[in-house]
């Protein structure tokens, strides 16, 4: 037993050596901030869009608060950087309203265009050849689709929570039973979500078993990434007093800058944990 558990450190070893080789190789922060670019103008199309989506089943004002109180759980700002934020989302969502039909297509477009780079650092990471040049914005078109999913189905658990406490007297079980489910749901999403994308981002075959142990490090390196980068900006960050009323527009940047490097890292991992699995 102690032989097969020094064999599994040290392949898990050398597999994270090899992912953070070639993460450096591929110049991946270098692709983590072109992702940080073109998400953070990605940003508000892409909102548009759930709110677009969200007002299929919510009148429009409920839909742009359930989507913005969504989001704000999942940016994690504080404090006047986060109002300054979120009231800026707000203002967007109203004056901008629903897409209309040329406007969707072309919100569609600016949105897939941080996956596009988020693929395009995937397939460096695996060394992939190029495809055929519509693959590209089908995967990202994909991957939208998914993402816009998932967020509406994490929207309707709240309603139905107060539904049932509507209709069932004593929720004590029932409540309980929600909070664990609602603190698991969201990053069991996250984690499925990183599974597509880890495995149908290569243009290669991939397996699910080549690409779930990178998507559960992503998942666990951006809860703990989101609790440090919350707990920094609490007690040492100064983004207000350098950037006056801009503080919460970088902050921002810097969160999204930080998944980045995340999500590509952990691109490496997959691909450095099929290529070790491979040796004899």
């Amino acid at each position: 037993m102690n032989k097969k558990v020094k064999a599994g450190v040290g392949r898990a070893w050398a597999t994270f050596r090899l992912a953070a080789g070639r993460f450096i190789l591929i110049d991946g922060e270098q692709w983590a901030a072109a992702f940080a670019y073109s998400a953070f103008f990605s940003l508000f199309p892409l909102i548009i869009l759930l709110v677009t989506g969200a007002s299929i089943l919510f009148d429009q004002a409920a839909a742009s608060a359930l989507v913005v109180a969504f989001i704000g759980q999942y940016i994690p700002i504080t404090g006047d950087m986060k109002n300054y934020v979120f009231d800026t989302i707000s203002g967007v969502i109203s004056a901008r309203g629903q897409a209309g039909s040329v406007a969707f297509f072309m919100l569609v477009w600016i949105a897939t265009q941080t996956f596009n780079t988020l693929i395009l650092a995937a397939n460096r990471a695996w060394g992939s050849s190029g495809s055929r040049w519509w693959t590209l914005p089908l995967k990202s078109l994909e991957l939208l689709l998914v993402i816009n999913l998932a967020v509406i189905t994490l929207i309707w658990v709240p309603v139905l929570e107060r539904v049932a406490r509507g209709l069932l007297p004593h929720f004590g079980l029932i409540e309980r039973t929600y909070s664990f489910f609602m603190t698991c749901l969201p990053w069991t999403l996250i984690f499925l979500s990183l599974s597509l994308f880890y495995k149908v981002a290569p243009h290669r075959k991939t397996k699910f078993s080549e690409v779930w142990a990178a998507a559960l490090c992503g998942t666990a390196l951006l809860a703990g990434a989101q609790y440090l980068f919350t707990f920094y900006l609490k007690h040492y960050a100064t983004f207000n007093a350098v950037y006056g009323a801009f503080g919460g527009v970088m902050a921002l940047l810097l969160w999204i800058y930080i998944s980045g490097l995340i999500f590509i890292f952990c691109a490496c991992l997959s691909a450095a944990q099929n290529e070790t699995g491979n040796k004899p």
